[in-house]
């Protein structure tokens, strides 16, 4: 007798081997050097002092990555990348502010910070969310999921 799987652990394997194809592309030096030429400006001290703020980082752009790949297909379906930003917009926004709050704890009394660090923050994100959106859209396109 054959064992019995459901639908929900069909997809989430078929999602986790997506997302290892995805993930392959990706180079962890040069995340680590991304997240360091985008924050270093703003937090130069704690980045040299604590060079563990650098992980958490590099796995919120990680989700942003794989966010982005996630849509991936829908721009392959002929949506523009605006329009599908817009879909999950909602998750794009939780992200940035699951970053800025992490690293709003380093910045102490130092309010007049907290505009630039929302600010590459967001830009951090979205950037880490267009690369992702164009390498899922690519596998999607090669056929590769």
């Amino acid at each position: 007798m054959g064992m019995v799987t459901t639908f929900s652990e069909k997809r989430r394997e078929k999602q986790w081997n997506f997302e290892r194809k995805v993930l392959r592309n990706v180079s962890l030096k040069q995340m680590k050097e991304n997240v360091q030429g985008h924050f270093r400006p703003i937090i130069p001290f704690h980045f040299l002092n604590h060079p563990f703020l650098i992980d958490p980082c590099m796995d919120i752009a990680i989700d942003a990555y794989l966010l982005g790949a996630g849509y991936g297909r829908f721009g392959f379906l002929g949506e523009t990348r605006v329009e599908v930003k817009e879909r999950c917009e909602e998750d794009i926004i939780e992200l940035t502010h699951m970053l800025f709050d992490f690293l709003q704890g380093w910045l102490m009394d130092a309010d007049f910070m907290f505009d630039s660090l929302q600010i590459v923050s967001d830009v951090f994100i979205n950037e880490w969310w267009e690369k992702g959106f164009q390498e899922g859209e690519k596998l999607i396109r090669l056929r590769l999921h």
